[in-house]
């Protein structure tokens, strides 16, 4: 029983991640539009804010750890943001 649950929980952890790089991948393309549109900055707080809300806002829908939640997408937000200041040339990424 306890090796099904472990089994569905690695696929999940591998789902994960899949979906983590596809929205990492949808950085540089976020840096192409932010130019695009006359954007000056990478960062954008308030749009972060507004991400931070959706998930929050999803989380207590489903009924989980709201805060949690928020710490996760505030790590993807600064992922996202290191990669446009990488590709900017402002960042320091290896």
């Amino acid at each position: 029983m306890i090796e099904k649950v472990r089994s569905d929980i690695a696929t999940i952890d591998t789902q994960i991640v899949e979906l983590i790089a596809k929205r990492t991948d949808l950085a540089s393309q976020a840096l192409r539009a932010k130019r695009a549109d006359g954007f000056v900055k990478i960062n954008d707080k308030r749009q972060n804010e507004r991400v931070l809300n959706r998930a929050v806002d999803l989380a207590t829908e489903r009924n989980i750890d709201a805060g949690s939640v928020k710490r996760i997408f505030e790590i993807l937000i600064a992922m996202s943001l290191d990669i446009q200041h990488e590709l900017s040339g402002e960042g320091n990424l290896p």
